[in-house]
């Protein structure tokens, strides 16, 4: 799912279902195939192989022996969807040379222009990722990462062709994932962070969704950050004698309009 191409048969509550199985003991994975993809149903198409394989690319299981699955992480990261995206936002890093993590910086990288397109297998929308990211990216791989994007809080999926089998659209705004990053992240609560020194904190989490080579912050992130505010987990202050500004994509109605100099975490 993460190292090549991106599968839509591994989903996430698919990689949980099977975490949560050998989180209770060690999993010949013959068993533990037929437990996730049972036989008696009759199913066609096998999906165990890609979902054991993104589990394991995310660093939540590990294969003995060569046959035996097991948990790799502590039962109390994946007690829950919630704190399984917590665990991945914390080690992000563990797919940062994969397609999806590529594609990730690439379309949150398009700010309001992919309002243009109408679903995230919008021909043109993945001819322009092959383009930004320098890799083949094909349809399939879209409709598969839209499933991790919405699940990690890159966005919320908006259906455009209200056709029963239309594929969404990923509307930019990573509320969700950066509420998970302060969760992992060393911040102290209460305390008033210098906008740099806050970004510099949460840099090897937010890489994948803001090119942070200037000041300037892209729509998703600014939307998150608002968000965050606006549900008071977090306060943005504008401090017009501060030296030290980054600055929102620009809202004239939020309070928080554009500069942010200072940020303390609330929750």
């Amino acid at each position: 799912m993460f190292k090549e191409r991106m599968t839509t048969s591994a989903i996430p509550e698919r990689v949980f279902s099977l975490c949560r199985l050998i989180a209770s003991k060690e999993m010949e994975e013959a068993e533990a195939r037929e437990k996730i993809e049972p036989s008696d149903i009759g199913g066609k198409t096998s999906y165990f192989g890609t979902v054991r394989e993104a589990a394991k690319e995310l660093g939540l299981i590990t294969v003995k022996d060569g046959k035996k699955l097991c948990l790799a992480v502590d039962k109390k990261n994946i007690s829950n969807m919630d704190a399984m995206r917590k665990y991945i936002v914390k080690h992000i890093q563990n797919i940062h040379e994969s397609l999806f993590y590529a594609v990730t910086q690439a379309y949150l990288g398009l700010q309001e222009e992919i309002y243009k397109y109408v679903s995230v297998s919008d021909k043109e929308l993945v001819a322009l990722m092959s383009q930004k990211t320098g890799l083949a990216v094909y349809e399939d791989d879209m409709r598969a990462w839209r499933f991790w994007s919405s699940y990690l809080g890159f966005g919320h999926l908006h259906k455009i062709n209200k056709a029963a089998n239309a594929v969404e659209l990923l509307v930019p705004n990573v509320m969700v994932y950066l509420d998970s990053v302060i969760a992992v992240a060393d911040l102290e609560i209460d305390k008033k962070y210098e906008i740099s020194q806050f970004m510099d904190l949460i840099s090897k989490y937010t890489d994948i969704i803001q090119n942070t080579e200037n000041n300037d912050l892209n729509l998703a992130f600014s939307y998150g950050l608002r968000g965050l505010h606006d549900s008071e987990k977090i306060v943005l202050e504008h401090h017009m004698d501060s030296k030290d500004m980054w600055y929102l994509y620009k809202d004239e109605m939020h309070e928080i309009p554009n500069a942010i100099s200072h940020i303390t975490i609330r929750r």
